[in-house]
């Protein structure tokens, strides 16, 4: 399971997409570019999907993220839902 460093917004349906080449600048760019080559080293190896953690506006949550190849107009980008951690795993 790969644990991201940055803090991402989860969508109320739980729903997390990362794009992988933000645009402008912004004080998380270098965690952000870091979990990005994080993330494709990761789903390389998971044949384009893998487990991660992240750190939300919730909490710590996980799930799976599923690589999303850039098309022509689009962004190498990362999606899929998160879950809350069992109660067991929060510390």
């Amino acid at each position: 399971m790969l644990t991201l460093q940055g803090t991402y917004q989860v969508a109320p349906n739980k729903r997390l997409t990362i794009l992988a080449e933000p645009q402008g600048t912004h004080a998380q760019m270098p965690l952000l570019r870091d979990d990005a080559q994080a993330l494709r080293a990761a789903c390389e190896v998971g044949d384009g999907r893998c487990e991660v953690q992240v750190q939300t506006q919730h909490g710590p949550m996980r799930g799976t993220l599923v690589e999303k190849r850039p098309r022509k107009f689009s962004l190498w980008q990362f999606e899929g839902h998160l879950g809350f951690l069992p109660r067991e795993d929060r510390a």
